[in-house]
């Protein structure tokens, strides 16, 4: 684990708390070279500098400003990374719209919403990525192609004011699942990071830093031993 990677590390849904935190991580410890997915240009250009800071010079960060929910280009932005950075080693797919809604009164339309933010979208990246890692896996026993994905405790327990949110992270999680099922036997790690409560950073557990390093913990557990999902809460 001390040398580092020229395999890029790809964080969709950047942002100053989890994707920030976890890119930073990644950077500091071993990879050379980070994309960052995000709509807001404005904030990308800020967590690419903490990233950069983080990788002490060490780093390539490159940010990429779009919409997950526009398929076409988000799958353009994906094969621009191809371009610009090549091979992913680990991907996060950290994006969520947190919005409150509640029965009777949520419209169509949410729900959809939320259903590709969570499992289209991700069902997008894995037709990028997992191709590619399951090549990296074959011609390199070193490698540790990783794909992650933030989750909640909200397919357990579900909350009335939200929603569409409980129901696509449900079906994100199942997605996320049956992805491990078939692609975990050909050299891909597919670990859920279950964020179970709102992240704060005076948190104890659910602060962005300690969720970042336990996106590392997933990462970096040997083959043989991997988990499927880390759960993350409140003492």
């Amino acid at each position: 684990m001390s040398s580092r990677s020229n395999n890029t590390v790809v964080i969709v849904g950047s942002g100053p708390g989890i994707g920030t935190n976890t890119a930073a991580v990644f950077a500091s410890r071993k990879f050379n070279k980070v994309a960052l997915i995000a709509r807001n240009p404005i904030q990308l250009e800020k967590d690419a500098a903490t990233v950069a800071s983080a990788g002490n010079g060490n780093v390539t960060v490159k940010t990429y400003s779009t919409d997950i929910l526009d398929s076409a280009k988000f799958v353009a932005t994906l094969n621009q990374i191809d371009q610009d950075l090549g091979n992913p080693e680990v991907v996060l797919f950290n994006a969520a719209l947190v919005m409150e809604s509640r029965h009777l009164e949520v419209t169509d339309e949410e729900l959809l919403r939320d259903f590709k933010v969570s499992t289209v979208a991700l069902s997008n990246l894995s037709k990028w990525a997992i191709p590619q890692l399951v090549a990296l896996a074959e011609k390199d026993a070193t490698a540790q192609p990783t794909v992650i994905v933030t989750n909640s405790h909200l397919p357990e327990t579900p909350q009335t004011n939200y929603v569409s949110l409980s129901v696509s992270k449900a079906a994100q999680k199942n997605f996320t699942r049956s992805l491990r099922l078939q692609f975990e036997p050909k050299g891909v790690h597919i670990g859920i990071l279950s964020v179970a409560g709102y992240v704060l950073e005076t948190s104890k557990q659910l602060n962005p830093k300690n969720i970042a390093e336990q996106a590392w913990n997933l990462y970096s557990q040997p083959k043989g031993s991997w988990t499927e999902d880390i759960r993350i809460e409140e003492p």
